[in-house]
């Protein structure tokens, strides 16, 4: 056997293995389809893994031909004992007998994998005579038979009994599961078509396997003469002949002479290489050198070819779903947080203004709160201030709005956006605003030159002012949780979004620590006429009760005139995104006011957006499609490591010879 066979071996099995215990788990946790190649994986199981099951690597050698042509005698030889009956009776070997290497079959369980073709386990062999007898195959250790072969002796395929052909059928199981032939023929058969029609179908209608011949003829017959009839039998049994008349398939030719002293046992058959094919070999030699991995290859490729493509294909497959459910599960949570802001229709202004002028007092400068606490104040800004703070309290004409009325406002803007999003997820194309260059926008542009032009690829709509809109379809792991929201009870639906609209109005009772942080960098770059103006930020707690105040996003920086503007980041991806609201002209801010309470107020609009858009994302994830999410969750993704070893196992199957 090759110093390389061995690695080659393992690397055979190795891939097919991981194929075997990865892609199918792939397969399913990416919901993709297999449809389009469902056999591959019975054909690895079947028939490609149980030729590789050992951990050494080993091929079956099966001795097989007509009656009375020394295939047992050329058996017992090349096991080194007598395990088969060998006489001068056509027909006496009725069952197969097995002979391996003591570390190859070291039991019935290791005998009973190697031939799991075969429809009857393996029985020890106790002596010759069994063979005699019909029954479940037999096998034997021998040291003398190398490693990597087992031998196999077969009952002749041209007898039987009451005209039936019986040894043939016992005989066929165990043909079909050998990996290499040899097949013995005489000078009065070697032209039967019985024999050449049965042995033809047997090496041809399963992918062709290596064979060797061995023509037992008379001494009289020169080396020409039996070459010429050997040639003529290859034909019969493959018709593929190459330039020299010989195919492929032939890796051995020999003649055995006629021999009473062998017929009787006094003497081993000596098999004679012929032909440029046997290259002088004896057939011990021939056989320890046979490359295992490739004869392996050679005998299972049409499994093989099939499995590698069956198998790449689903690969494919389950690679484009797990990308596309990855797509899906970003856009989906873009356009939960778009839906959240839609939601978000009014700022509580007032508690923004009271609690952002708490803290900012509290940070104030040791001097600036003592000055406070004894009324010694500058008597003139104070007053001034003060009537700003009033002034502000005009900004909505109308009565001031209730609690009561933003948390009612809040939930009927929520529900809007629920029916919306739950609207798209059933029609199985989500449809998300972004940025050309938003991480979103660009992942669908990839993919939809990976994956082409189709109705389940991405794609992405060009808007004006850099804007797009990215298509996101649904993969086919979410068809049954898709379908699930038609089931919905949306009266429950509706209650638990109404509580989350309860508890998510006003502001985060938790964000003082970040709006401290925000007043503590706002004062370190005031300059000194805004530290002189610095009451003006405690003014603000006698704010008249507004607890909401509507505002517009925009997607350009606008021109302000009066009104408060708010530079938003992190907000669906889009990093250029303002709010704007707008101060009546009777507000009675100048520039510089407006200016400060803009630059007070960005901190609280900033983090207030971006946790109600999170806790409304969530409670728009949990109401409507909690199942959905999970499946997402769950899904695999395209980094997924198991992705690299398949494709390692399928580059290894590709690319060996």
């Amino acid at each position: 056997m090759p110093a390389n066979a061995n690695s080659a071996f393992r690397a055979l099995r190795d891939s097919l293995r991981t194929l075997r215990d990865v892609l199918p788990a792939l397969v399913k946790e990416s919901g993709a389809s297999t449809d389009d190649a469902s056999d591959w994986l019975e054909r690895l199981e079947h028939n490609a893994l149980p030729a590789l099951s050992f951990e050494h690597p080993t091929l079956i050698v099966a001795v097989c031909g007509g009656g009375s042509t020394g295939k047992s005698t050329l058996f017992n030889s090349l096991a080194g004992q007598e395990l088969s009956l060998a006489a001068f009776r056509a027909g006496l070997t009725q069952r197969v007998v097995l002979a391996a290497h003591p570390d190859t079959v070291a039991g019935p369980a290791a005998a009973g994998a190697l031939f799991h073709r075969l429809e009857q386990a393996p029985l020890a062999w106790t002596a010759a005579d069994l063979a005699g007898q019909p029954g479940p195959p037999l096998f034997a250790s021998s040291a003398n038979v190398p490693p990597h072969l087992v031998l196999v002796d077969t009952p002749d395929f041209d007898t039987g009994d009451g005209g039936e052909l019986a040894n043939r059928r016992r005989a066929l199981p165990i043909l079909r599961t050998a990996e290499v032939l040899i097949y013995l023929f005489t000078n009065t058969v070697y032209n039967n078509r019985s024999n050449t029609a049965f042995m033809s179908e047997l090496v041809g209608g399963i992918g062709g396997r290596p064979t060797i011949l061995i023509y037992r003829v008379s001494r009289v017959a020169d080396d020409s003469l039996a070459i010429e009839h050997c040639r003529h039998v290859a034909q019969q049994l493959y018709d593929r002949p190459d330039a020299d008349g010989w195919p492929s398939e032939v890796v051995g030719v020999y003649r055995i002479h006629e021999s009473d002293a062998v017929a009787r046992g006094e003497h081993a058959p000596n098999p004679l290489p012929l032909t440029a094919i046997t290259a002088e070999r004896s057939l011990t030699q021939l056989l320890q050198e046979l490359d295992v991995a490739a004869i392996k290859r050679w005998v299972l490729d049409d499994d093989l070819s099939r499995i590698t493509t069956g198998a790449r294909w689903q690969h494919r497959e389950a690679l484009r779903q797990a990308e596309l459910a990855a797509f899906y599960r970003q856009g989906l949570e873009t356009a939960l947080r778009a839906s959240a802001l839609q939601g978000l229709g009014s700022f509580p202004a007032r508690e923004a203004l009271q609690l952002t002028a708490q803290l900012f007092s509290q940070t104030s400068p040791t001097h600036v709160r003592v000055l406070r606490g004894i009324g010694r104040t500058v008597g003139a800004p104070l007053r001034a201030v003060r009537a700003v703070g009033r002034q502000i309290g005009r900004w909505i004409d109308s009565a001031p709005i209730e609690q009561g009325d933003l948390q009612e406002e809040l939930a009927h803007d929520l529900l809007l956006a629920a029916n919306g999003l739950r609207n798209d997820l059933l029609s199985g194309h989500l449809v998300v605003q972004t940025q050309a260059n938003d991480p979103l926008a660009q992942r669908a542009q990839m993919l939809a030159q990976r994956l082409g032009e189709s109705e389940h690829a991405p794609s992405v709509e060009r808007l004006a002012r850099g804007l797009v809109n990215v298509h996101v379809p649904a993969p086919l792991l979410l068809e049954n949780e898709r379908m699930a929201l038609t089931e919905q009870d949306w009266s429950a639906v509706t209650a638990r979004l109404s509580a989350s609209a309860r508890a998510l109005a006003g502001m985060p009772r938790d964000i003082e620590g970040e709006l401290i942080e925000a007043a503590t960098s706002f004062r370190q770059g005031m300059n000194w006429r805004q530290r002189l103006r610095e009451t003006f930020f405690a003014s603000l707690a006698v704010v008249p009760p507004i607890l909401g105040v509507t505002y517009t996003l925009l997607t350009a920086d606008p021109v302000t005139g009066s009104g408060l503007v708010f530079h938003i980041e992190g907000i669906l991806g889009l990093n250029d995104l303002w709010a704007l609201v707008s101060i009546p002209a009777s507000a009675g801010l100048d520039e510089q006011d407006r200016r400060q309470l803009q630059a007070m107020l960005q901190p609280a609009f900033q983090v207030w957006l971006s946790r109600r858009v999170a806790g409304l994302s969530q409670a728009l994830a949990d109401s409507i499609c909690p199942r959905l999410m999970r499946r997402l969750e769950s899904a695999t993704t395209p980094d997924d490591p198991r992705f690299e070893r398949v494709e390692g196992a399928l580059t290894q199957l590709e690319s060996a010879p």
